[in-house]
C-alpha cells in the first residue's frame, strides 16, 4: 500500500529562485551559442539607445537586464538559458551553469528565473554578450 501512495503522489514542485543576481561590476561572464538573429532584432528594435564602443565607428554597445531562465526543455542538464527582450539570445557557458546551479541546491532551490545586468557589444552580426553577477551565489 504504501508503495502505491508513494507511486500516485505527485512530485513536490521544485522552488523557483527569483531573486535578482548582482556581481561586482566586471561583466566576465561570456554567453556560448547566441542567437544572432535575436540579438539583430534587439539592435533594430532598440538601436537609437546604443552607444559607441570606445570611439569606435563599428562597434557599439549597450547595458541591459537579462534574464537567468532553467532551461528545462533542453537535454542538457541543467542548462540555464538568457533573455533579454523576451528573446533567447543564448545559454550559460557549462561550467558557470553547473556553479550556478550547486549554489541554488545549497540554497535548496531547483529552478532559476532571475535577472542579472549584462552587456552587449558588437554590431549586426557580431555580437557579444556578457554578463555581470556570481555564479557561486
Amino acid at each position: 500500500m504504501k508503495f502505491l501512495n508513494r507511486l500516485l503522489a505527485k512530485p513536490k514542485p521544485k522552488r523557483i529562485f527569483s531573486d535578482r543576481l548582482s556581481g561586482a561590476g566586471t561583466y566576465d561572464i561570456e554567453l556560448e551559442s547566441l542567437s544572432i538573429k535575436n540579438l539583430d532584432v534587439i539592435w533594430k528594435a532598440t538601436s537609437n539607445e546604443w552607444r559607441r564602443k570606445d570611439e569606435s565607428r563599428d562597434f557599439f554597445q549597450r547595458q541591459t537586464d537579462a534574464m537567468l531562465v532553467s532551461d528545462v526543455e533542453n537535454r542538457v542538464p541543467n542548462a540555464i538559458r538568457v533573455e533579454i527582450a523576451g528573446k533567447v539570445v543564448g545559454h550559460l557557458g557549462l561550467s558557470d551553469a553547473l556553479r550556478l546551479h550547486r549554489g541554488l541546491k545549497q540554497l535548496d532551490y531547483g529552478l532559476i528565473k532571475s535577472a542579472c545586468k549584462a552587456k552587449i557589444v558588437g554590431r549586426p552580426g557580431h555580437w557579444q554578450v556578457d554578463l555581470d553577477f556570481d555564479p557561486n551565489l
